[in-house]
């Protein structure tokens, strides 16, 4: 059984899918905070400069990942390059974490968020291959 719904469209509901979106809006957030904070006093927006928030998407983001990436590796394309992917996309955003907020840090952290987003994207294409032979 396919780790998809529909295995031939990566923007049917998926595993891949979802975590791409999760790790992509976490770059965005991170990578556009700086921007927002600026207008934050004007329009009420400094609640997103939040730790918590930031946290969610760390544990929203690595259980999709869990939840997506390790089954399709044992049950299907045995490929760990997507693991080792998101293992080094999550070492960016917690080490993130230590940095003192700024620029480093949103950078950092949106380059973290990118590669688990691609990591996603590699093992749809391989679930795609992988099903298709």
């Amino acid at each position: 059984m396919a780790n998809t719904s529909k295995i031939n469209g990566f923007f049917s509901f998926n595993k891949d899918f979802l975590g791409f979106v999760a790790s992509m809006l976490c770059a965005i957030h991170c990578a556009t905070l700086p921007l927002i904070l600026t207008f934050s006093a004007l329009s009420g927006l400094s609640f997103l400069a939040n730790h918590t928030i930031e946290f969610v998407f760390l544990a929203i983001s690595a259980i999709i990942a869990t939840w997506s990436l390790i089954p399709s590796f044992r049950k299907h394309h045995h490929n760990p390059m997507p693991l080792y992917l998101v293992a080094l996309g999550f070492t960016f955003l917690v080490s993130a974490r230590f940095l003192p907020h700024g620029f480093a840090e949103h950078f950092i952290t949106a380059i973290g968020g990118s590669i688990v987003a691609i990591s996603h994207i590699l093992n749809w294409r391989l679930m795609k291959s992988c099903c298709e032979a």
